[in-house]
């Protein structure tokens, strides 16, 4: 499958072909068991906050789609900042709380959005959703295992029983990161711990296609380039425990409107060699597109609430955006409908602290 900037439509099939109805249902049941249940809150990136602001284009982002945000002056932009992980109350700098995930929905007007999902991680863990809920399974029984022998070990008791169960279960996982390299980067990463969420760069993993004005077409993947650039905490045990555990987000509450968040947005234009359909493989392709300039200065009122309804999707047109569609990418479906589901639990259910 190809990339290409001309008259095809390589790529554009307006979201992949659903493979299996009950596989979305599985995956949040499976991280509904990894993370436990929490009425209220996502499935996962469950500890967060909605922000605004304001979104204006390059003008080199008019070569590339009719999309509205590429074209008018500036579009006010709704978003959520996130840790990692279905936690609601996880500590920022916790393992289990990367990657960070920024979320940006683009209001181009009163009935019309599009949005872009993006995390820390440069990539995905997985090809497919069948793949990531396998992934899900055996990482859960390689977890639940391991917690189990750390506290009887700590309590000084016999660890036979748990350290047999342990074993048994890091058989099926090392196999599964073995036959499957891209979870295995994804598990081996460093967890990076941004100074603030404006300290880090976004990668939006799926490829999205666009149209412009004469029908060429451009299949991209984003990254959100932070203008002050990524700054870091020391990877220290003893320096990040002296963080406050919700850093991130008190930082957010702070600094606005005086200090605003800014990103600049690059448009990673596919070449003919580039592979579309497997967030795990990156582009090597060279060109990128600046396409615009998000500036984030506000958080959003009624906060908790708001973010009890909003729903974020990987499928870029579904709020009616003309100019951009899915690429043939099975994970845009998958995703999709897990966030549905996500979204519709949460929404019907009683937020509990």
């Amino acid at each position: 499958m190809s990339g290409q900037i001309n008259g095809s439509t390589n790529g554009a099939v307006n979201g992949a072909t659903k493979n299996n109805d009950n596989l979305p249902k599985d995956l949040v049941d499976e991280m509904q068991r990894l993370f436990g249940k929490h009425l209220g809150f996502r499935t996962t990136h469950a500890k967060g906050l909605l922000v605004e602001g304001t979104f204006t284009p390059t003008e080199q982002a008019k070569v590339l789609s009719i999309a509205c945000h590429f074209n008018q002056a500036s579009t006010p932009v709704i978003a959520r900042f996130s840790v990692g992980g279905g936690i609601p109350h996880i500590p920022d700098v916790d393992d289990g709380a990367t990657p960070k995930g920024f979320a940006v929905r683009f209001l181009t007007d009163e009935h019309t959005h599009t949005d872009l999902v993006s995390h820390t991680f440069n990539g995905f863990a997985t090809r497919t959703g069948e793949d990531f809920l396998a992934f899900l399974q055996v990482f859960r029984a390689f977890q639940t295992t391991k917690a189990a022998l750390d506290k009887v070990k700590a309590m000084g008791g016999d660890t036979s029983n748990e350290a047999a169960a342990f074993g048994a279960a890091a058989g099926p996982f090392q196999a599964f990161l073995a036959s499957h390299p891209s979870a295995a980067t994804f598990v081996q990463s460093p967890k990076p711990n941004p100074l603030t969420y404006g300290h880090i760069t976004y990668y939006e993993p799926n490829t999205h296609v666009l149209t412009n004005a004469e029908g060429k077409v451009a299949n991209v993947r984003y990254r959100l380039d932070p203008a002050d650039g990524d700054h870091l905490h020391p990877n220290d045990p003893l320096e990040l425990k002296k963080l406050d555990h919700s850093y991130l987000e008190e930082d957010l509450h702070e600094r606005f409107p005086e200090k605003p968040i800014v990103f600049t947005i690059q448009a990673h234009v596919a070449a003919e060699s580039d592979v579309l359909d497997d967030a795990t493989v990156p582009y090597k392709s060279t060109t990128w597109v600046p396409v615009g300039k998000l500036v984030i200065d506000r958080v959003t009122e009624d906060n908790v609430a708001k973010q009890q309804q909003i729903a974020f999707s990987p499928r870029p047109d579904l709020g009616g955006i003309k100019g951009i569609t899915a690429s043939e990418d099975p994970l845009i479906w998958a995703r999709k409908e897990v966030y549905h589901i996500s979204a519709e639990q949460r929404r019907h259910e009683t937020q509990v602290e």
